[in-house]
């Protein structure tokens, strides 16, 4: 029976991988599909539960130290995965693999085509263009192997493609390279709001994400800090962590009374409220794959600030996205002051019309040039 494997070590920690892969089962209902996910950390072991009659999720388990010796690592998961197969009967010849990043899922897809000829494609993530492709001299060989034997290199941002580029060593055959986006989830398509910007009495500029130093946390709070100086008619919330996280970040030993921190929200519709009663979702991480928060707040009509070169960028030209430099205090400061006074008014077919390109339908029919 022909098979659909997908190589995932990110599966545990990200619903829009395990969306995106369960919507696959089911458009292609008369193959199976097996999900292999490389992990070190027990926290993450079946976080993410999907089921479906022909949907297969196996585990595999790797030593961290092993993590410092990336070829030691991807043997050790390789061979651990054709035990499970050898195991389960699970042959490798009739499918095709499909790697969630191109170094630590690629390099395991590689061996198997080595091996049983079987066709795969991979993604491109932030972590392999930061770390493996900028530092990893060594892996360069196997690096330019896997672009060259993947029948498509996948990008989910046009910022990360446009990275990808700089890097001569690696195969840039123009059939390959396509942006393939993450999906939106189906719920902020269906809520779809509208943008009226001035229409918002109580002026806010939300943060929503993890609370750690790569979402730039610091520069959130300087950039609106500096702004309060000279306005006072805007309240800042930080959303995704604790209070003593945003004081560790922002090196700050008490919160101003203008600046609000709510734990992570998990209900939707909690959060949707959240975008909605905001101006401005500011977010400028210095490093960002796509950035889903920012899509969503785009669907509740917020206008959002992101890095350059990061996550959106080059998606949208339309006066609801705007990228920074993140180390910028005065650069980011001075966008606030602008956007919390622009009047922008869009409405919401005509915003669902510029977001459909990541609804789940359009992206999981972008997969058929690979799967068909």
């Amino acid at each position: 029976m022909k098979s659909n494997f997908y190589i995932c070590n990110n599966f545990g920690g990200n619903k829009v991988h395990s969306e995106t892969i369960l919507n696959l089962a089911q458009k292609y209902s008369d193959v199976n599909h097996y999900v292999f996910v490389p992990y070190n950390n027990k926290i993450t072991l079946e976080k993410n539960f999907i089921n479906s009659e022909n949907l297969f999720v196996y585990y595999i388990y790797f030593y961290k130290f092993l993590k410092f010796f990336p070829l030691f690592k991807s043997f050790f998961i390789f061979f651990k995965i054709l035990f499970k197969c050898k195991r389960d009967n699970i042959e490798w010849g009739n499918g095709k693999i499909l790697a969630y990043t191109f170094w630590s899922d690629g390099i395991i897809a590689l061996y198997f085509n080595l091996i049983f000829s079987t066709p795969f494609s991979v993604f491109v993530r932030v972590t392999d263009l930061s770390i493996f492709f900028k530092y990893g001299y060594h892996l360069r060989p196997l690096l330019y192997l896997i672009g060259k034997r993947s029948e498509y290199i996948y990008f989910p941002s046009l910022a990360l493609k446009k990275n990808y580029l700089k890097y001569s060593f690696l195969n840039k055959s123009i059939n390959k390279l396509c942006f393939m986006p993450n999906s939106l989830n189906d719920f902020w398509l269906n809520n779809i709001f509208h943008f009226n910007n001035l229409i918002k009495v109580n002026k806010k500029i939300l943060f929503v994400g993890s609370f750690d130093e790569n979402k730039n946390l610091n520069q959130v709070f300087k950039a609106c800090l500096s702004l309060h100086d000279s306005r006072k008619d805007f309240k800042l919330e930080f959303v995704g962590g604790s209070l003593n996280n945003i004081k560790t970040l922002c090196g700050i030993n008490s919160i101003p009374d203008w600046v609000s921190i709510t734990e992570k929200i998990n209900n939707k519709e909690d959060l949707l409220l959240k975008y909605r009663e905001s101006n401005i979702l500011l977010v400028p991480s210095f490093l960002e794959t796509l950035g889903m928060v920012y899509l969503e707040a785009i669907s509740q009509g917020c206008f959002v600030i992101h890095s350059k070169n990061q996550g959106i960028d080059y998606l949208f030209n339309d006066g609801f996205s705007y990228a920074v430099d993140p180390t910028n205090t005065q650069e980011i400061s001075c966008l606030l002051d602008k956007l919390l006074d622009k009047d922008f008014q869009l409405d919401s077919s005509s915003l669902k019309e510029k977001l459909n390109l990541f609804s789940s339908v359009n992206v999981i029919n972008l997969y058929s040039r690979f799967f068909d």
